[in-house]
């Protein structure tokens, strides 16, 4: 089922400052409208999916702020410089735990 599920291209896409069209799937709807860097488009609506895309490309200043406001949340929330160090603690705690003998988290 991929309607819990995070599409990565609308995450490559906010950290590339693409402005983001997604369908309302609620995982990357929720991303894009509440950072802001795009819009949710009904499925199977090729009549507003385009006009968006028109609508950015005849104001190309909306398109950047949009796709400038989608990197900040990719950057804060997804970058891997930003999230490295806790992910890499949580590791070395692991290896830590099995090193000792102590139970996995897997059990």
């Amino acid at each position: 089922n991929f309607r819990p599920s995070m599409p990565t291209k609308v995450v490559e896409y906010m950290a590339h400052a693409v402005p983001v069209g997604t369908t309302p799937l609620p995982v990357p709807a929720e991303l894009v409208q509440e950072s802001g860097g795009g819009v949710v488009v009904p499925f199977h609506d090729v009549e507003q999916t385009v006009g968006q895309l028109l609508a950015w490309a005849e104001e190309p200043a909306t398109a950047v702020e949009t796709g400038r406001r989608g990197h900040a949340e990719a950057r804060a929330s997804f970058d891997w410089v930003t999230h490295a160090p806790g992910f890499l603690a949580a590791l070395e705690a692991a290896a830590s735990q099995e090193s000792r003998g102590q139970a996995s988290p897997r059990g």
